[in-house]
């Protein structure tokens, strides 16, 4: 038990920081907030090997967990957690910023524009997971090896490839990867988290470097062999790095975030738009000073959401889920 727990903290920690700082990235966005600024687009091209990689990657360290389940519950649990709160934040994100809920404009714009694809691909990545868990049952240990071919596959794939480039297709077998990494990875993090920091030293001053020089190519950032080299490496070493932080009151608020990730990432984009359409669009501002407030007023938001979360929990999880899941146990 005293184990398990800070290992936890730690993984919410990491999935907290990874879709903080997709906020942070699409507040700054020409497109999604009506300004950017500079200097900080190049620090958010700078993240982009790491932000959607690790927060697939966290996703995929859960997977063991939840295919431990019987199958109908396992599906039940994927279809209230993540389907559902695709569907209503749909629904939302048409009725509110799109101005209608038709089901054709709601797969058009899912599918090749809006920030939902996430939950798409994960619901994908969970789908496709259900092919192993014969092998789980069978080879408790060697099944693991396979999510390693997997999403050397899906690199291999998007890489050699431009039949896969583009939508959620794209995203899937780009970002979704990264999912089948963490998978395998779980068995053996506990191992590369007591690994000598003369070994940390030099792969996060490599990757550091790397990233620099994939601010202005962005073949080093997304869609090739080094991109993925380089998201790798990155995450394994912030998993070394994040057991060791100080559980200070920052550390922990970004922990409490990570533990309520998905209201994170189905709320901030709508707030953004909204907050464009209706309070920034009217008020003259620099592009530097919309970039600061939005980047606040979205995250105090975002955060007063999470804060809310008990009060609306069929906005995230289906309503009545337990009793059915009960009933499948």
């Amino acid at each position: 038990m005293t184990t398990q727990a800070p290992r936890m903290q730690w993984m919410d920690f990491l999935r907290g920081l990874a879709v903080l700082l997709v906020v942070v990235l699409h507040a700054n966005s020409q497109n999604i907030a009506g300004a950017s600024v500079e200097w900080w687009a190049e620090v958010n091209r700078y993240l982009t090997p790491f932000r959607m990689p690790l927060l697939m990657f966290m996703s995929g360290m859960l997977l063991h967990r939840s295919l431990a389940k019987p199958l109908p519950l396992y599906v039940w649990g994927k279809a209230a957690a993540i389907a559902w709160p695709l569907l209503v934040w749909l629904c939302l994100y048409g009725f509110f910023v799109r101005g209608g809920i038709g089901v054709p404009n709601l797969l058009e714009w899912q599918f090749h524009r809006d920030y939902l694809w996430f939950l798409m691909s994960l619901l994908l990545c969970y789908s496709a997971a259900t092919a192993f868990k014969p092998l789980v049952t069978r080879f408790p240990s060697g099944h693991v090896w396979a999510y390693l071919g997997l999403f050397l596959a899906m690199i291999g794939t998007y890489v050699s490839t431009t039949a896969v480039h583009g939508g959620l297709m794209g995203s899937t077998f780009w970002y979704g990867a990264f999912f089948f990494l963490g998978a395998w990875a779980t068995p053996h993090v506990d191992r590369w988290i007591q690994v000598h920091w003369a070994v940390i030293l030099p792969l996060a001053t490599g990757v550091a470097f790397l990233a620099h020089l994939g601010v202005d190519d962005r073949s080093l950032r997304i869609g090739s062999a080094a991109a993925a080299a380089i998201s790798v490496t990155g995450i394994f070493v912030v998993i070394w790095l994040a057991p060791r932080l100080r559980r200070g009151g920052a550390v922990q608020f970004v922990e409490w975030c990570g533990r309520s990730s998905v209201v994170v990432y189905v709320a901030h984009f709508p707030i953004i738009v909204l907050l464009r359409d209706h309070i920034f669009s009217a008020v003259g501002l620099t592009a530097g000073l919309q970039v600061f407030l939005m980047t606040l007023i979205s995250l105090f938001l975002t955060v007063l959401l999470v804060w809310a979360r008990p009060w609306t929990p069929w906005l995230y999880v289906m309503p009545q889920h337990q009793r059915v899941a009960a009933k499948l146990r």
